[in-house]
């Protein structure tokens, strides 16, 4: 049996349904919560940074480092690191130091912030892998994926925007529209795009290591930002494959 939908209700929904398609053509959707897409766009990618919780322990990183204005440069895109990316570099520095050095020694955020303001073995200067002189937009990013130079002189990154419907990141074939995600990903090595069978999705593990971007797009003042998926580590310290 058919429920039946009275006249005032079909005139309700309709209406639900209009302005929710008006509104899409204007915001997005994160975590189930409706944002503006220029919710940042009068604010510069570092101020941004500053305002949200989970980033404050990077804005440190980025003090110490003295790289604000960098990160605030004109036409740029700043791939942004969690609190946890920068927890989990300073937990793998000290099982290293406790098992090379003092089994009590510890690697705090303290002793990070020392090695970027004094730029010990490039600390400093690494940080700049994470930035793209090029505001990467849905209209520049590829399948494929391309490769950028990072601000870290003779360093690369291969960038893309991928069709996905990866059980993993809780995709299945259900959903009508394939979605489709950014990947950023630290080459050690160069990668040749040419060949037909050279995509991003097929870095090999020695070429390279692939990031998931959990929030693309993030429009501002003076270019976007994308935010690594949680799990990273900062630098990707213990993840090159020689």
């Amino acid at each position: 049996m058919k429920a039946k939908i009275n006249f005032p209700t079909k005139i309700c929904l309709f209406l639900f349904i209009t302005i929710s398609v008006i509104a899409c053509k204007k915001n997005y959707i994160i975590g189930g919560k409706v944002e503006d897409v220029n919710k940042y766009a009068n604010m510069t990618s570092y101020d941004v940074l500053n305002s949200l919780p989970q980033f404050d322990t990077l804005v440190q990183v980025i003090d110490a480092a003295g790289l604000k204005d960098k990160i605030n440069q004109d036409n740029s895109t700043f791939f942004a690191i969690s609190n946890g990316s920068i927890f989990n570099y300073l937990q793998l520095r000290t099982l290293l130091l406790q098992s090379t050095v003092n089994q009590y020694a510890k690697f705090t955020l303290d002793s990070l912030k020392y090695y970027l303001q004094n730029n010990i073995n490039g600390t400093k200067d690494s940080l700049l892998m994470y930035q793209v002189a090029t505001t990467l937009t849905t209209s520049n990013l590829t399948n494929n994926g391309a490769q950028y130079p990072s601000e870290l002189i003779g360093d690369s990154v291969l960038v893309s925007y991928e069709t996905t419907l990866d059980p993993l990141l809780g995709y299945t074939t259900l959903v009508s529209t394939p979605p489709r995600v950014v990947y950023f990903a630290q080459l050690w090595k160069h990668y040749n795009l040419n060949s037909k069978d050279s995509t991003a999705a097929k870095l090999p593990s020695t070429t390279g290591v692939r990031t998931l971007v959990g929030t693309s797009f993030i429009k501002t003042k003076n270019g976007m930002i994308n935010v690594l998926r949680s799990g990273s580590t900062l630098f990707f310290y213990g993840t090159r494959i020689n």
